[in-house]
This record gives structure tokens, sequence and C-alpha cells, in this order.
């Protein structure tokens, strides 16, 4: 299926059920809303926002057992094209409840079937073969799942080099440091994965510090700190940038990410230059947060906000059209 430029790998994916109440309470039978399923897990979402926005991807997902195949329906139903490949267990799912009265949201995440050593070496294997049939860029994003091992990212990493490909990587701790001996083409942070390499630093001037420590050290081409509504830091080589998001009433931040890395990196597989890729991924996460939890950007209102921060409609559409 190499015939999408763009190959995103969800390890350890998850069924994501979401539903409403009027009011959570404790020890109470509570009568929810008809669920919504999504399928979800960091790659998977990655390929969700490249799709809306118009793109096209393949989603490598590991999957499992009966919901294995309900996540695999969804993928279908969806119209993106997959490469699944089967484990033991069952695939985990994630619930997100609303609640009407608050506006709030809660979520709970029960965690993935756990690999045996020998099934994470032949995954590692297909990997090598579906990375090799041609891709231009793999993203690698999300959490592992119990069994492999934290620097499992950084042999995706290594076989992503070997192949002549980009690897991005969205990931956090130890799975994320695990990538920086390969030298990924691209890593992506969101400020709380940002305060874990610096120390709890929660400031700006701490994050710009880090992606220009990052940079130095040469572990990245390309290092990107999203921080929430004050859009993103960048820097590269040659290249620092700061994109500030357009302003926008927010109902929930579930998803932002994704859509910003499943832009970015659509807009990277278009040959755009990596400052207006960037502005692309802002916009799409902007969108992305005025959508209610589990649903991702919108094509619309992505374009929209990338003529925003932009500021230059003739550009916009040239790359738009491209």
């Amino acid at each position: 299926m190499a015939n999408q430029p763009i190959l995103t790998v969800t390890l350890n994916p998850a069924l994501d059920v979401t539903t409403s109440v009027g009011r959570l309470q404790p020890r109470h039978k509570l009568r929810c809303s008809a669920p919504r399923y999504d399928a979800g897990g960091g790659g998977a979402n990655v390929s969700r926002a490249i799709k809306l926005l118009g793109g096209t991807s393949c989603a490598f997902v590991a999957l499992a057992g009966a919901m294995g195949h309900q996540y695999r329906d969804i993928l279908v139903a969806a119209g993106i094209d997959s490469e699944i490949w089967e484990s033991d267990g069952e695939t985990r799912f994630s619930l997100t409840v609303m609640e009407d009265a608050s506006g709030e949201h809660f979520r709970f995440v029960l965690p993935g079937p756990a690999f045996e050593p020998g099934q994470a070496e032949t995954l590692l294997g297909k990997l090598a073969a579906t990375i090799a049939s041609g891709y231009r860029f793999v993203v690698a994003s999300g959490s592992l799942p119990p069994g492999l091992p934290q620097d499992y990212y950084g042999k995706v990493a290594r076989l992503t080099r070997e192949a002549g490909a980009a690897f991005v990587v969205d990931a956090a701790g130890p799975a994320l440091a695990a990538t920086f001996a390969e030298r990924p083409y691209l890593v992506r942070l969101n400020h709380r994965e940002a305060q874990e390499l610096i120390g709890g630093d929660n400031s700006e001037e701490a994050a710009h510090k880090l992606t220009e420590d990052l940079i130095e050290r040469r572990v990245a081409e390309v290092v990107v700190v999203t921080v929430g509504d004050q859009g993103a830091i960048v820097a590269a080589e040659r290249t620092r940038l700061r994109i500030h998001p357009p302003r926008v009433q927010v109902k929930s931040s579930v998803g932002a990410g994704d859509s910003f890395v499943g832009a970015l990196v659509l807009g990277l597989a278009k040959g755009w230059p990596l400052e207006d890729a960037c502005r692309f991924g802002v916009a799409a996460a902007a969108s992305a947060v005025t959508t209610p939890a589990t649903e991702l950007c919108e094509r619309a209102a992505t374009e929209r906000y990338f003529r925003e921060i932009s500021g230059s409609t003739q550009e916009v559409d040239r790359l738009l059209q491209a």
C-alpha cells in the first residue's frame, strides 16, 4: 500500500468509546447517551486527521480480538487504508464520559494487551517490510503496549532511516528519548512532555531552551514543542519559529496534538516549506479544540485558520491547491 507517501504506526490502539451523562454521581446507576465509537491511538488519529484534511495515508495498527475486528471495521468505514498486524489478547478500549452539567469530560484509559518477546521481534520484521515498500514519511505516535521495550520506537526509527524515509515521532518519556540516538527527522512534544525533559519547568522560555538544546545535540533535524493555546515553537538547523494560533472557543483539547501532526506531515508530504507545514499544523490543532472530545480537525476550519495565521491568502491558496 505504498502508493501513499505517509505511513502511521499505532502499536497500542484503543477503541474510543464516547458517551455523556447529566451528572456524574458515585454509587448511582448512570443512564448514558448512545455511545460513539472511534478508532483511537496516536498513529490512527493522525491518519484520521490526514483523511479529514483531504490527504491519504496508510495506518499500520496492531489489533487483537473482537474489539480489534470492530476497530478495523471503523477504519474501513472511514476510508482509511490500513496494514493490520494481528496480536494476541484483546485490543483495549478507552471511555470518555461527557458531563452535561459542567461541560467537563472524564477519560478512562485501559492498558493494552501484553506482548511476548517473540512477538516483538516478529512485529519488527513486519514493520521493516512495510516501511521498505516505499513510504516517504513514517509517523510513530502514542504509547507502547506492555511487553514492548522502551527502545522500540528507536528501532523503528533505524528501520525508517535505512529505508530512506523520514521518521516523525510523537511520544513521551523513555520511548521518545530512545529515538534520539537514531536522529529522527522530526520530534514533536507537547508542553507536558517537554516538562519531563526539563525538570518540570513549564515556562515558555524553558520550552524555547529545550528546542534549542535538542537541535544543538543533534537528536533530530526538527523539534516542535506545542504549547496549548500559545501555539508552537519550532527549531531546525537554520530555522527558529514561533507560531501563534488564532483565537477560538475551546470545547475540548482531545485530538489537538494528533491533528497538528497529521496536518504538519501532510504539508511536508506535499512538498511545502517547513514553516508553512507547521502553520498548517497549528491551524488544524485550533480547529480540533473547537470540536467535541474524540473529534479531530475539520478541513474548512483548518484552511480558514491557516489563511489567518499565514496572512497571505494568495500563497495559502497556491499551497492548498498543489
